[in-house]
């Protein structure tokens, strides 16, 4: 049940991100099409001085209905496995495509309740989540406020440069601080719960959070945590902890500037990046975490086709690790045939195709919005050449016009007749 809900609720979510793009308009569509390589059947070139290409739109939208990634998550076998192992990993996937679903739907109160059960339920890594989902929820609210008080039943979001923008917006930074204020209030709440159900006694604090913060189980699984903590020495160990944690700080800020912050889909495109993030980078990561991180890949469908073969090698890869991360737990923990060099070197190519998987991601979606800044720079060129071209022919046939006048009005009047 928890996994179909999840199911639905990236459903909802790529059907918000599907509005959100066809509210940024023809522009960001535009910013889509590519021209195809000037190559014939064989790979010679053509020649430039013969016809032009016609324009290739991606098609990846038709394909990649919200429907599909629902699917995608729910029948995929990471997701069957963890299911069957009882697992409950599904309940953190859960409550982070609600958070991410409410954001979007402008309930940012509702958003910071998921978010606090969120961390509740895994300490510190869903951090990350806080700034695109105050943000989203931010530009929701305002969308939604547009479009009802707009005479057009669908409510546009107009382009903006970066320049034209201002780098901080105040009402943003106060609404962020009260939405991480309520996510802190929200967390105290169930701590103090938590606290009065076991009357009084702070154990849970131990064995919850602070076992997680502090890595304390080195148990193998296909993070990077367990292997650096079993060979970093105790004298290191809290300077690496310092590290593997609060790395996480670093991203949303940058992210937000350089992706999130340009509506009306980069908040949800910093939203699934925060989702990827997570489940890379906990200290206790599942096979079922990668399955939730593809299928929220997959919602920006023209993402997957500016990527074109880089995001089938990369995901290929990554898969190729989780297939093989089973077969080294044998060799290693069964047999006896191996060490724990084998099991690290899967966990290693995992991560690692998954960071490059992420970095290429988010290079396509900043690529399309300086395709779409380009595209509409050489279209305000070409609008000021024609209505440059316009003036200086009606230029002349005005001249014309009043040496016309001016001749006719010094033409004598004929005589009248006697």
């Amino acid at each position: 049940a928890i996994d179909v809900a999840t199911a639905l609720l990236l459903q909802a979510l790529a059907a918000q991100y599907a509005a959100a793009r066809s509210r940024a308009g023809k522009h960001y569509e535009d910013a889509q099409v590519r021209l195809p390589k000037l190559t014939g059947p064989g790979g010679e070139e053509v020649d430039p001085d013969g016809p032009p290409p016609a324009a290739t739109a991606p098609r990846s939208g038709e394909l990649l209905t919200p429907a599909f990634v629902g699917l995608l998550y729910l029948l995929n076998p990471l997701t069957v496995a963890s299911c069957a192992a009882l697992s409950l990993q599904g309940l953190h996937h859960l409550f982070a495509a609600l958070a991410l679903v409410l954001a979007g739907a402008g309930c940012g109160g509702a958003s910071a309740t998921s978010l606090a059960i969120l961390l509740y339920v895994c300490p510190l890594t869903p951090i990350v989540l806080v700034v695109p989902c105050a943000f989203l929820a931010y530009c929701q609210r305002q969308d939604i406020r547009g479009s009802a008080g707009s005479d057009s039943s669908v409510y546009l979001t107009a382009y903006k440069r970066s320049k034209e923008d201002s780098l901080l917006d105040v009402r943003f930074l106060l609404y962020l601080v009260g939405f991480a204020l309520a996510v802190a209030v929200l967390l105290g709440c169930l701590c103090g719960a938590s606290l009065a159900v076991m009357s009084g006694e702070p154990h849970f604090l131990q064995a919850c959070f602070a076992s997680v913060l502090l890595v304390r189980d080195l148990t193998p699984n296909v993070g990077i945590f367990w292997y650096i903590f079993v060979e970093v020495f105790d004298r290191f160990r809290s300077l690496f902890l310092l590290a593997f944690q609060g790395h996480l700080f670093f991203y949303s800020v940058p992210l937000h500037l350089r992706l999130g912050r340009h509506r009306p889909v980069g908040p949800f495109l910093h939203g699934i990046l925060a989702i990827g993030i997570i489940s890379l980078f906990r200290p206790y990561p599942t096979l079922s975490d990668h399955a939730l991180m593809l299928s929220a890949l997959m919602i920006p469908g023209e993402l997957l086709h500016e990527t074109e073969r880089n995001f089938v090698f990369l995901m290929g890869g990554q898969l190729f690790g989780l297939c093989m991360f089973p077969t080294m737990v044998t060799v290693w923990l069964g047999r006896n045939a191996g060490n724990a060099n084998f099991l690290y070197n899967m966990t290693l190519v995992i991560n690692i195709f998954g960071t490059l998987l992420m970095q290429a991601w988010a290079g396509a979606g900043m690529r399309l919005r300086r395709r779409q800044r380009v595209g509409l720079f050489c279209r305000d060129i070409v609008l000021a050449a024609v209505e440059d071209m316009l003036a200086s022919s009606r230029a002349p046939a005005a001249v014309g016009e009043g040496k016309a006048a001016s001749a006719s009005e010094l033409k004598p009047a004929p005589a009248a007749a006697s």
